[in-house]
């Protein structure tokens, strides 16, 4: 490091020569100054580590220098040199706040040389004293130091408006040992040389009834204490302590604030009966959940933890990544999704989502609402709705229409006289009767549909149960006897799979046989085959089929089958090649079906 002197002499080749032995050592930059008054205007716009300045000059000699220099309050190190036999100028510039002083007998080089050796230390001394003076005292941290035998011997600033003292004095020599505040395992590790650190709640209306020290606080604090040993000579030997205070009262009330918060909040989290999970926001690893969510899902607390949120949200990842990032941006808070049991049961589920910071870590709360029950009732309603309209319109329109036909009939064999035209209108008659009799039966069917819950139907045992209804010795009735397959459903499903059949045997005119298979898609649904052998549906007719009367023999079998089938969400078309045969494609949505 390069120390930057000035070097104050009237003699300019004085100043000449100690510049250049002092920079040849290549510790100092030495700039010079041929009188006192110069020196001042340099070290008004310059910084100096140190002064060396000869005492005797002609305007104003070094002592009255160095008498201006430590007025200010300046502590810069201070050299004087001075001839030989001048005692009482060396006794008076230390009595001044001189530091070093130095005779100009030697030769140049040895003078120079010894004050090298001896001003670098010195000025490093100064600078440390320095830095630990400004640390002393500008610190916000209360600084005390005690002597060998533990009695205060200073104080900061910071530390007298800690206790509320306004003067030093009234602290002076306090002893350490009667502090009543510092534990006793504490003092006695203190006492074998060790550092020690503790913290305590500090009454100060204890220390003025214990120690009769007058202090303008009169509450209670918490601090910090750190005290470390300090050696001043022997390594082994303890010169004094220094001892630093920090008060954390404000720290330990937000701390505490906090805490509660937190134990209200844990108190909800726990005990609220909603399902509660907290998750982290761009991994979706579930970090907690709640009693009420362990019960729902169907997992332990620990299972829960090592799960991530896709594995129970049945949704499409992508989806739900944007749907978190909203939930982040505050964009989007409540969510209508599908959630996965442990059971594997799908329910419909309201999310109630936020970002909060919890331990300084931003994630997301979510707030669980089942509403499976509540969607079944809204679409039970609209299929109500629907159901009232239909019939409405069957009773109005079909089977008025039907009942016209069926009295013009009647009127018409009143009044023929012959028997033949009269069995002849008898006979349309009851074919238009039939007709009524078989909208209402439709009717008693339809006012049925979605009143029972949906149930899981074994498909093998029900084919079974199907293949024995119909009068079928000529065809063959095959499906797939290597999985299992259950289809959740409306009790009425085994009328689909009869009516389907039936279609089949009615109209497929040369139908051998009907086969009945199913495979799981990539995207998680399933394909639910029904095909024949027989002449199959005209492309033009495929939609029609599903319409209430459609068909050589007028009914409503296939209308009434995909209404029972879009219960649960299962659709059905038809997607046969007409002359090789019907085939009706039922696609049941994942959730809907077992296939083991």
């Amino acid at each position: 490091m390069i120390y930057s002197l000035l070097f104050v002499d009237d003699d300019r080749e004085i100043c000449t020569i100690a510049k250049s032995f002092l920079e040849k050592t290549e510790v100092f930059r030495v700039f010079t100054a041929d009188s006192v008054k110069e020196s001042y205007s340099l070290l008004k716009n310059n910084h100096y580590d140190a002064i060396i300045s000869d005492f005797n000059m002609p305007e104003e000699d070094g002592i009255s220098f160095l008498k201006e220099i430590r007025n200010t309050g300046n502590k810069i190190p201070f050299v004087i040199l001075t001839g030989m036999g001048k005692e009482e100028v060396i006794i008076n510039a230390l009595n001044n706040g001189a530091d070093l002083y130095f005779v100009k007998d030697e030769s140049p080089q040895e003078l120079f040389e010894l004050l090298t050796d001896r001003l670098v230390p010195l000025i490093k001394s100064k600078q440390a004293e320095i830095v630990f003076h400004e640390i002393f005292y500008q610190s916000p941290i209360a600084i005390l130091l005690y002597n060998s035998e533990g009695r205060l011997i200073q104080a900061n600033p910071a530390c007298m408006r800690m206790f509320g003292v306004s003067d030093r004095k009234e602290i002076d020599l306090f002893d350490q040992g009667e502090d009543q505040s510092i534990p006793v395992d504490m003092l006695n590790r203190l006492q074998n040389g060790e550092k020690i650190e503790y913290a305590v709640p500090h009454d100060f209306m204890r220390i003025v009834l214990d120690n009769g020290i007058p202090t303008k606080q009169k509450d209670q604090r918490f601090l910090n204490i750190f005290i470390t040993p300090i050696s001043l000579s022997c390594p082994n030997i303890t010169g004094g302590y220094l001892v630093q205070i920090q008060d954390v009262t404000q720290q330990k009330k937000s701390e505490s604030i906090l805490k509660s918060s937190e134990e209200r909040y844990r108190s909800f989290f726990v005990n609220s009966h909603s399902v509660m999970l907290i998750i982290h926001p761009d991994s979706g690893e579930i970090l907690d959940a709640n009693s009420a969510a362990c019960s729902y899902y169907g997992y332990s607390l620990e299972e829960l933890r090592k799960m991530n949120i896709f594995m129970i949200h049945y949704s499409k990842r992508k989806q739900l990544l944007q749907d978190t990032q909203s939930s982040i941006n505050g964009e989007k808070s409540v969510f209508y999704l599908k959630h996965r049991l442990s059971s594997g049961e799908v329910r419909d589920v309201e999310v109630h989502s936020g970002p909060i910071s919890i331990e300084n870590q931003q994630v997301l709360y979510l707030i669980i609402h089942d509403i499976t029950d509540k969607k079944r009732s809204e679409e039970a309603l609209l299929m109500a709705n629907k159901k009232l309209n239909l019939l409405s319109s069957i009773t109005r329109h079909d089977i008025i229409n039907v009942l016209t036909a069926l009295i013009g009939y009647l009127e018409f064999a009143g009044t023929e006289t012959s028997i033949e035209e009269t069995r002849h209108f008898i006979l349309k008659a009851q074919v238009a009767a039939n007709s009524i009799r078989h909208h209402i039966e439709f009717t008693r069917d339809y006012q049925d549909l979605g009143t029972k819950e949906p149930v899981w139907h074994d498909i093998r045992g029900v084919l079974k149960s199907t293949s024995n209804l119909i009068n079928a010795k000529d065809v063959s009735i095959l499906f797939d006897n290597n999985s299992e397959l259950l289809v959740l459903a409306d009790p009425l499903l085994i009328k689909v799979i009869y009516n389907i059949m039936e279609n089949s045997m009615r109209h497929g005119e040369k139908v051998t046989k009907i086969s009945s298979y199913w495979h799981k898609e990539i995207d998680g649904n399933l394909t639910w085959i029904f095909e024949d052998d027989g002449i199959g549906i005209p492309s033009g007719q495929k939609h029609q089929i599903f319409a209430k009367e459609v068909g050589s023999n007028t009914g409503l079998g296939l209308f009434l089958a995909r209404e029972i089938l879009a219960i649960t969400g299962i659709s059905i078309k038809e997607t046969g090649e007409y002359g090789k045969g019907a085939k009706f494609t039922i696609s049941v949505p994942d959730g809907k079906y077992y296939l083991n």
